[in-house]
């Protein structure tokens, strides 16, 4: 009996090591700052046609050719847009929207980052965060021009036909312009 002894109590001390380094190992990681971005889950091979249909999206906008981003949504009346007070029901009243909107654009910067996509079936919808950085260029501006930076938030569902996913719905929603490095608030 006596031999079994210390083993037991080796044990013992040894599960009380374990417990201890787990504790201060998580006393430790409290209060460390992580990454912006929020862990992103793996992406299925869909999942990932769907982010790469979106970033070629975001690389048509640049060009401000409404023939260009025109490839990437559903060209019908089933397409609809909601851009912070505006909306927009239909292809053609979108495509009206940007007709109005391009010319006036020039070194359009635009991008989409942070894309999650979520796929069933032949739908799927993506969060994600956009960032804009383009020279309007008008007679309403001192100069004629006007840089603009904005940033925030979008969703797009996706509709996949002849093996395409399409943008069928946007919604995208902008931060506040004067930001000045104050954290988000949640509501």
């Amino acid at each position: 009996m006596p031999q079994h002894l210390p083993i037991k109590k080796l044990l013992f001390t040894a599960a009380i090591l374990v417990a201890m380094a787990v504790c201060s190992i998580a006393i430790a990681h409290e209060g460390e700052a992580h990454g912006d971005q929020p862990a992103q889950p793996p992406l299925s091979y869909q999942d990932k046609r769907v982010v790469n249909m979106l970033e070629k999206y975001a690389k048509a906008v640049q060009t401000a050719n409404i023939a260009e981003i025109e490839k990437y949504f559903i060209t019908s009346d089933v397409f609809s847009s909601l851009e912070g007070t505006s909306q927009d029901l239909g292809w053609e009243s979108y495509r009206k929207h940007l007709a109005a909107e391009l010319p006036m654009f020039n070194d359009t910067n635009y991008s989409l980052s942070n894309i999650r996509p979520y796929v069933s079936g032949n739908l799927a919808f993506a969060t994600m965060d956009f960032f804009m950085e383009v020279t309007i260029k008008s007679d309403k501006f001192a100069g004629g021009q006007h840089k603009v930076e904005m940033n925030g938030k979008a969703t797009m569902v996706l509709s996949e036909s002849n093996n395409e996913w399409k943008i069928l719905h946007m919604h995208t929603s902008r931060e506040p312009a004067n930001n000045s490095g104050a954290e988000s608030k949640s509501h």
